[in-house]
């Protein structure tokens, strides 16, 4: 039962004191009318009208109910035009800085449809996976993997998305090199190494059973997972890649998950912004924007 629905058709019968009245009003049908308010009474387990085939009276449990509701709609219709006002009146420069890959492979797809829906906001965008300084270099707010790195009380980290890693690698290359079946055989291996990932040397390995952490190592490092997945897809070694850097690759066949029972290591992606008073329209909208975004299009498994 949608109870905002209800009660806007409840209020509408004992405004109007007319079931046919209020179907008219609001543009549904009559029987529609009779089983909201009839859902209603079910829901609070209390008799709102009293109705006969000629007339239609409010209980006094109805009477409170029907102020009650009022008041609630009220406020509900306050919030909705706050919305309509802010989306329509938002304007001005959203300076933003994000992390390289994620911003060239996640952030770089969402943003068309973000000023499409925000027409007056123009959009500024660093990409960097050097820890940002919101305050000095006039960032709105900055979108991070991992560990937000606050080093300054006056901001705030919003955690708006979860992502996931995946040890993986060639077909070619675990055909000539071996597949390993457990966290120790990753020492017999060239691991390429993305550097800025979190525990860059050391990738765990979970199940139901236990956690095993394996210091790893290999003959490149390279700061930009791009360039990592590059060599891994030249069947040079094993790496440990989030899930929007390798899901293309993983849907055509050309990369295989090395450890596929086991659980991926989760990351957090936050929105870090200054701590203010008043948060301007344009951030918050960005931020509630982008995590919707990233909830209705972002892979979490690129092997399923």
């Amino acid at each position: 039962m949608d109870t905002l629905t209800s009660m806007r058709v409840y209020t509408c019968v004992v405004k109007l004191k007319s079931f046919s009245l209020a179907a008219i009003e609001l543009n549904i049908s009559s029987s529609f009318v009779s089983k909201q308010v009839s859902q209603l009474e079910k829901h609070l387990g209390a008799k709102l009208l009293h109705r006969t085939t000629r007339s239609l009276s409010v209980t006094e449990l109805g009477e409170v109910y029907y102020q009650k509701c009022l008041a609630i709609l009220d406020k509900v219709d306050e919030a909705e035009g706050l919305v309509s006002t802010l989306q329509s009146n938002t304007s001005g420069n959203l300076k933003i800085t994000c992390n390289m890959t994620f911003g060239q492979l996640e952030l770089a797809r969402a943003i068309p449809s973000f000023m499409q829906k925000y027409p007056n906001v123009t959009v500024d965008i660093t990409l960097d996976d050097r820890p940002p300084d919101l305050i000095r270099d006039g960032f709105d707010l900055a979108v991070r993997i991992a560990d937000p790195q606050l080093p300054n009380s006056s901001l705030i980290a919003r955690e708006i998305a979860k992502i996931s890693l995946f040890i993986c690698a060639t077909q070619q290359y675990l055909s000539s090199h071996g597949t390993p079946k457990n966290a120790a055989d990753l020492a017999n291996h060239n691991c390429l190494i993305f550097v800025h990932a979190a525990n860059a040397d050391a990738w765990t390995l979970e199940n139901d059973n236990e956690s095993v952490t394996v210091k790893v190592s290999g003959d490149m490092r390279a700061n930009n997972s791009l360039i990592v997945k590059a060599s891994m897809l030249q069947h040079r070694g094993i790496s440990n890649l989030a899930g929007f850097v390798i899901k293309e690759d993983a849907r055509a066949n050309k990369l295989v998950r090395v450890f596929p029972n086991h659980k991926s290591e989760q990351l957090s992606v936050f929105a870090v912004y200054p701590d203010r008073k008043f948060t301007p329209p344009k951030v918050r909208l960005f931020i509630d924007f982008f995590s919707q975004w990233l909830k209705q299009n972002h892979v979490s498994d690129p092997w399923q």
